[in-house]
């Protein structure tokens, strides 16, 4: 069954903008009480996607989120996904032994241990998110190599993220962004 599809609001997201090396003062906060994170971003989400505020809130958790997940702050990173979380990685990113889906946060740092050891990342820079309501799709300039090949990719992935009481609970990848959309209930091309 497909999803109902939706109006979406797309925010590119400034190509000049860096993800943080180290944890900011909000950060170090939210690890510590990630139930004041979850608070906030249910206010977040409630907020109209068009507002200056919801949109330039969304960036910077963008940017946030994929420099803690590129320098390895996992906890920070988890404070984001719901304890049921499940994630299917794109087919592309699958080296030999790994699954096809993970669950949970501990799935998550499976997961994260699992891509460490077959890819190197060179390059994660978010370029833009498309906000659906409880359905975020955040277009990312990704580049890898294969740690035993010396294989490279280096295109666009789009991550589908679906969010419930503040917190991640789904997130599936894609290759192809008109795909990633689809899925996600966007009714607008790439």
């Amino acid at each position: 069954m497909l999803p109902v599809m939706t109006a979406a609001v797309r925010t590119s997201i400034d190509p000049d903008s860096r993800l943080p090396e180290r944890r900011t003062w909000d950060e170090r906060v939210i690890v510590r009480w990630p139930g004041a994170y979850a608070l906030f971003s249910r206010a977040v989400m409630v907020l109209p996607p068009r507002s200056r505020l919801s949109r330039w809130l969304l960036c910077r958790s963008a940017l946030s989120s994929w420099g803690a997940w590129v320098r390895g702050d996992l906890d920070l990173v988890l404070v984001r996904f719901a304890p049921d979380f499940e994630y299917a990685p794109p087919r592309e990113w699958q080296a030999a032994g790994m699954r096809s889906v993970y669950r949970g946060h501990t799935g998550l740092r499976e997961w994260t241990a699992d891509m460490r050891d077959a890819w190197m990342w060179i390059e994660n820079r978010p370029l833009e998110i498309v906000d659906a309501g409880d359905v975020l799709v955040f277009v990312n300039h990704v580049q890898l190599r294969a740690r035993g090949s010396g294989v490279e990719f280096d295109s666009r992935f789009a991550f589908v993220i679906t969010v419930e009481r503040g917190l991640i609970v789904r997130e599936q990848d894609f290759s192809d962004l008109d795909e990633a959309l689809r899925t996600a209930g966007v009714h607008e091309p790439a």
